[in-house]
């Protein structure tokens, strides 16, 4: 049982597993149930009836064989006398908890049969019945009276702690009140609401709630974000940010192992760990859409919008599943025998909290700290108690509609109970195989002791977690002093190794005996090496919308947990005691927990990490898709700085992996949210300008031939405005300067092989051009004198030429610059006639080819990067496709200044309010341009990555750039069109790309969806 494996952990048996026969096959109770059966039956029938010894065995056949085989097989993993137990208990206490149950809780209410049979009650009668009980009552000696009053109080509690009789309790609460009144300005309940201190001393009777179910919770009250139970507990509950455990190395997984193994070594006693899974909430998300829906004047982006929230309702509905992870532990005193203290406890559990938030941190999980601890405490338990009604009602809409019923019905809303604020409407327990809270059916599953896989690999429990909407997980931890689990271990050791010296290999328990020797080796190993003792419990929750959907979400999660070769059984009668140890108040029932013990060292238990799903959804971003492994939404909002460090993106993939599909879904999406966009396309243009044009955008096509220009050589005016608001008057540049040293780079790009002595005349030239024109270092020299406010008429490329061609050191360059200025592509040599003002600008240059394609494209971008620079507040994104474009030629110098220049807006966009946003099919030239100085640098400077299909030569490449595991590389090189890796803040989601139907019709590129469009298209211009 050595851990021979780094990523797999050792779950051990039970080491006091005992009682079995038939090689642990059949319990002993078991056995002798069966035997006592049989004898009871069978002896009659030989005895006492005059039949003959066929009859007799043909009936004993009949009768006691299959009474002895049932005795010995069991109920549920029960046996048959402790099911019969639990089954009479069960009927002696199902009831609806709620309006139409019983108002008292813990007292067996009117069942439906019940109230078939008696009808409806005379509800004078019965106030002036509970009056008359009330005033005897008050006369009782109080020890009879705390007996009446144990009625009330849930029995389950009492199994697992010696729990004392209500009337102690209700003295230890009150003194707590006279305590907390006594305290200048303390409030006793869920103070940030409304629940005032109450007044000095003492009510003789408390009086009950409005909702008998907040009756039942045995919740007495919220302060300074800690649960007071009624059985002198404190509790604290800590919501924990979840990451993508699955996805990292194994190098990254063992250190979270260990950071949570430290952990668990100072936790304290007992955890609790509560994962809930439900229908993912995007209301807010949506309300977001609609405000900026209000702002939209363009007739086809709202009509882009409506669609895309009836798109987001559907995927929402159908697959959209979101999962909370808590954590919840309690006070536990040094001196179990010394009175608590509720100074001390309070300030434990804030030490605690402190701890676990600096140690899961390490793990790479956040916990949340809420400014306003009592609301956060009261809202987690009002989301987990009541699932149906916290998915369409918010929190404080509930508050304010208990605090409206107190008012009306009691005259006072200054002392409402806690667990009014947060106990669901109903619950009926009148069924042994569900229990139905507000018209949700749940069921529970128990992992016995036996059912665990003795070896699982880290984060092994992710089965679980993900398995699906409407699937909660309960993990309880429980710390052992190890000197008694020492003991207790040296002890069964012995009474084990006498027990096999007097059995041979061949007897039925050698097998079994032999492994609780193993185990018991293995435990006193691992306590010796310093590790600790935990008994390990795991109880999982299945609820549905209907009986039919819940039983066939039972079904397949016990399917799910054998393919995994894991136990499992149900809780059938015993639904309400697995209902109270599934709240998340640390406190399993005595017989669940006995039955689903198991004991696991420190290792195991960190082996069980719990935080294992990742999920990105940002309320003010774009949604991309839904993520593959666990349903949820990905909805990204790269420009919120509180979650990522810059907004800028790189997209990878091979060729018809989906590149364009994902830039243009991003796009258009940024521009619904009144982003402006902006969109270099190197090759396939044409593919954007359908995108464009419906929603209303600049599609600039620059070509030879084409009216559109952007003159390189145009100095521009940049708005400075909100520049000098923020930082005062700017520094004085001279703006000549720095656009000759951007033109360059141009002109290295049109002429690579251009030397020192050229570029030394071309300075000159570019000089001298701009000096006929008027325009010196001196910025104020840009006026135009005879229109204020504008620039002077820029020069362009045929002023250089004219200057070129008159000396002969520089008639080479002026013969190359020809074809630019008095050839095939003389657009250049133009002023610019376009401008970059719409929300949605194409800049398509693949009309461009060899050379001029690499000089159109710098000259694009070089226009783009001047207006992202104009305001510092305004976000905006750069889209460049086909990056790869400009790196390609790094060997040159003028390629190695274009990649500079790329690399600088890059490192430079974030502090102008931008985004980077490119794509690049031929990672050769991208990851090994200079050494792969630009592709890295790029990634680097880029917080979020998504990485579509690639091929395994490829894939290779990236793996080190982006510090990826094999397995994630193996499901990159497997991704169908649609599907990516979407890499950032150190977590990793596979993601399923979505489109509405409007969307895709506007940016597909397959051939086969574009036919279709096309036919769709020439029939309504037929038919209309």
């Amino acid at each position: 049982m050595d851990q021979t494996e780094r990523d797999m952990y050792i779950i051990p048996p039970n080491f006091i597993e005992s009682g079995t026969c038939f090689g642990g096959m059949i319990k002993l109770r078991n056995a002798a149930e069966a035997g006592i059966l049989a004898c009871a039956i069978g002896i009659p029938v030989f005895v006492c009836l005059p039949l003959g010894l066929t009859a007799k065995v043909v009936l004993l056949c009949l009768t006691a064989l299959p009474a002895a085989l049932a005795a010995l097989i069991g109920i549920d993993g029960e046996s048959l006398s402790s099911f019969l137990l639990i089954w009479i208990r069960y009927r002696r206490s199902r009831r609806v908890i709620g309006p139409d149950g019983a108002g008292v809780p813990g007292k067996t209410g009117r069942t439906p049969e019940k109230k078939k049979q008696t009808g409806n009650v005379d509800h004078g009668k019965k106030k002036e019945k509970a009056g008359k009980q009330a005033a005897a009552f008050r006369k009782m000696p109080g020890r009879n009276r705390g007996r009446i009053e144990r009625e009330d109080f849930p029995a389950e509690f009492d199994e697992l702690k010696k729990y004392e009789m209500r009337e102690k309790l209700r003295k230890a609460g009150k003194r707590r009140q006279k305590a907390d009144t006594g305290k200048t300005g303390e409030r006793s309940a869920i103070s940030v609401f409304m629940k005032k201190a109450e007044p000095a001393g003492e009510r003789k009777i408390p009086e009950s709630c409005l909702n008998p179910v907040a009756d039942y919770l045995p919740v007495e009250k919220i302060q300074d974000g800690i649960i007071y139970t009624k059985d002198h507990r404190y509790l604290k509950i800590l919501e924990i940010a979840p990451v993508n455990f699955l996805l990292r190395s194994a190098g990254e997984q063992k250190s979270m192992i260990y950071s949570y193994l430290s952990y668990l070594k100072i936790s304290p006693v007992k955890l609790q760990v509560k994962v809930i899974t439900r229908k993912a909430d995007i209301n807010r998300h949506l309300d977001t859409v609609r405000k900026e829906m209000e702002r939209e004047s363009n007739e086809h982006c709202i009509q882009m919008q409506e669609d895309y929230i009836e798109f987001v309702k559907q995927v929402s509905a159908q697959e959209a599943v979101t999962r909370r992870f808590f954590l919840i532990f309690e006070y536990e005193p040094w001196n179990p025998s010394q009175k608590e203290k509720e100074s001390e406890a309070v300030s434990f559990l804030k030490s605690a909290v402190h701890t676990a938030s600096a140690y899961l941190r390490n793990c790479g999980n956040e916990v949340f700290l809420p400014e306003n601890e009592d609301e956060a405490a009261a809202n987690a338990l009002y989301d987990i108690l009541c699932r149906k009604e916290s998915a369409s009602r918010p929190f404080r809409q509930r508050v304010s509609e208990v605090a409206a019923d107190y008012a009306v019905r009691r005259k006072n809303a200054d002392t409402i109970p806690a667990g009014e604020f947060c106990a669901p409407k109903q619950i009926d327990f009148t069924r042994g195989d569900s229990v139905c809270i507000d018209g949700l059916y749940y069921s529970w599953l128990l992992i016995p002791s036996e059912g665990y896989r003795t070896q699982v690999p880290a984060g092994w429990l992710s089965l679980i977690v993900n398995a699906g909407d409407g699937i909660d997980m309960d993990l309880f931890l429980t710390r052992q002093p190890k000197d008694q689990i020492v003991q207790k271990v040296g002890q069964q050791l012995r009474i084990n190794r006498s027990k096999i010296k007097d059995a041979s290999d061949t007897n039925t328990d050698y097998d079994d005996i032999d492994g609780a020797i193993r185990s018991g080796y293995y435990l006193k190993s691992g306590i010796a090496d310093h590790e600790d003792f935990y008994y390990m419990n795991l109880l999982i929750t299945i609820m549905a919308e209907s009986r039919e959907e819940l039983e066939w979400k039972e079904a397949e999660m016990k399917k799910l947990l054998l393919s995994q070769d894991m136990q499992v059984q149900s809780c059938h009668y015993r639904e309400e005691q697995a209902y109270l140890s599934s709240l998340p108040l640390l406190s399993m029932e005595k017989k669940l927990y006995e039955r689903s013990r198991r004991n696991v060292l420190s290792s195991g238990a960190a082996a069980c990490y719990p935080y294992i799903s990742y999920e990105m959804c940002d309320d003010n971003g774009v949604m991309l898709g839904v993520n593959r492994y666990n349903s949820s939404l990905v909805v990204l909002d790269l420009f919120d700085t509180a979650t990522y460090k810059n907004a800028n993106m790189v997209i990878l993939g091979t060729s018809g992996a989906g590149k364009t599909f994902t830039m243009q879904l991003m796009a258009l999406r940024m521009r619904r949210k009144g982003i402006p966009v902006f969109i270099i396309a190197p090759l396939k243009g044409h593919e954007f300008r359908r995108a464009c044009e419906n929603v209303g955008g600049s599609y600039i096509l620059i070509s030879p031939g084409s009216p559109y220009c952007i003159n390189i050589m145009e100095i521009r005016r940049i708005d400075s405005g909100v520049s000098s608001l923020l930082d005062g008057p700017p520094v004085q540049l001279s703006a000549l300067a720095e656009k000759i040293q951007r033109l360059h780079i141009f002109f290295r790009l049109l002429i690579p092989d251009m030397n020192y002595e050229e570029r030394q005349l071309l300075d000159e030239a570019l000089i001298a051009a701009y000096q006929k024109k008027g325009i010196t270092h001196d910025n104020a020299s840009l006026e135009d004198p005879e229109t204020p406010g504008h620039y002077r008429q820029m020069p362009v490329l045929g002023d250089v030429y004219e200057i070129l061609k008159q000396s002969p050191e520089t008639i080479r360059m002026a013969n190359i610059m020809n074809r630019l200025v008095n050839g095939s592509a003389s657009t250049f040599n133009r002023q610019t006639n376009v401008n970059l003002d719409n929300s949605y600008n194409v800049l398509d240059i693949s009309m461009l080819t060899g050379e001029l394609l690499t000089v159109g494209m710098y000259t694009a971008l070089e226009y783009v990067w001047d207006r992202a620079k104009a305001d510092r507040t305004e976000e905006k994104a750069v889209f460049i496709d086909e990056c790869w474009q400009l790196l390609s030629n790094t060997s040159a110098e003028g390629g190695r200044l274009a990649g500079d220049f790329v690399l600088e807006i890059y490192k430079t966009i974030r502090g102008y309010a931008g985004a980077a946003i490119c794509a690049s099919q031929d990672l050769y030239d991208f990851m090994s341009a200079d050494n792969g100085r630009f592709g890295k640098g790029i990634i680097n400077n880029s917080k979020t990555k998504i990485v579509l299909n690639l091929e395994e030569e490829e894939a290779a490449r990236v793996q080190d750039a982006l510090h990826l595991s094999d397995a994630e590389i193996m499901e990159i090189t497997h991704f169908d069109r649609g599907s990516g890796l979407i890499s950032t803040n150190n977590n990793n989601v596979v993601v399923d790309f979505r489109a509405s139907p409007l969307e895709k019709d506007l940016i597909t590129t397959d051939r086969k969806e574009l036919k279709e469009i096309a036919e769709r298209i020439r029939r309504q211009k037929e038919a209309g």
